[in-house]
């Protein structure tokens, strides 16, 4: 299942840090790509870098608008 995706949407995509949306921990901006590495409970889980040192972050976004990609 891992393949890439850029985010195309007119903003930002909220990242979760759980698959019932408890707890917001990221974005992942218009522009940026990102790795869909599973899906759960209709969300995707998705590895994406969040600097510019190369440090990764996991976390679940919502299918609409990523699950055609992965």
């Amino acid at each position: 299942m891992e393949q890439r995706y850029t985010n195309s949407t007119a903003g930002r995509l909220p990242v979760y840090a759980d698959s019932s949306k408890r707890q917001l921990v990221g974005s992942l901006y218009k522009g940026s790509t990102c790795q869909c590495i599973g899906e759960q409970k209709g969300m995707v889980i998705i590895l994406y870098k969040i600097n510019m040192l190369g440090d990764y972050k996991v976390g679940f976004a919502e299918a609409r608008g990523v699950k055609a990609h992965c």
